[in-house]
C-alpha cells in the first residue's frame, strides 16, 4: 500500500476523528477532511479549545473508517499549521461551514499532516496490530 492508498481511502471516508490532549486528558472530535491536489487539509478555529490544543501541541493520531466499519485507517502524525491564503479561500469558497470566516482572521487555522505514519486495519486484523504495514508520508 501506499500514499495513493490513502488519499482513495480518505477521499471515500472522509470524516475522521483527530486526537488531541490537554496536558493529559485526551480529546477526540470529527473532522472532515479537505482533499487538495492529493494533500490533506483541515480548518478550524483558535477560538475553539481544539485549535489551542492544537497549537499548542501538534502531535496527534487521526481514525478513518469505512461505512461497512469493515476497514480502519489509523495516521501518527503532526499537524502542521499552514499559513496559505489560496487554500484557506479556497475552502472558504466551497465549504459552506467556513463561509464566516475571512482569509486575514488570524483566528482560522489551515493545518496539514507532517511526519505520518499511517496503518490499514481490517477486522480479521484484531490483536495483529504488531504485524500491520506501516505507510510513511
Amino acid at each position: 500500500m501506499n500514499y495513493k492508498d490513502i488519499v482513495e481511502f480518505i477521499t471515500a471516508n472522509p470524516v475522521c476523528t483527530i486526537a488531541t490532549a490537554d496536558k493529559n486528558q485526551p480529546h477526540v472530535r470529527a473532522f472532515l477532511t479537505n482533499i487538495i491536489d492529493d494533500k490533506i487539509y483541515f480548518t478550524t478555529s483558535l477560538n475553539k479549545n481544539v485549535g489551542k490544543q492544537i497549537k499548542q501541541n501538534q502531535k496527534s493520531e487521526l481514525c478513518y473508517l469505512s461505512s461497512d466499519f469493515s476497514t480502519m485507517l489509523r495516521v501518527k502524525t503532526t499537524l502542521d499549521i499552514l499559513e496559505d491564503k489560496k487554500i484557506k479561500q479556497y475552502l472558504i469558497d466551497n465549504r459552506e461551514y467556513l463561509k464566516h470566516f475571512n482569509v486575514n482572521d488570524p483566528s482560522f487555522i489551515l493545518f496539514s499532516l507532517s511526519n505520518s505514519e499511517a496503518t490499514f486495519w481490517k477486522l480479521e486484523d484484531n490483536l495483529k496490530e504488531e504485524g500491520l504495514e506501516k505507510i510513511e508520508f
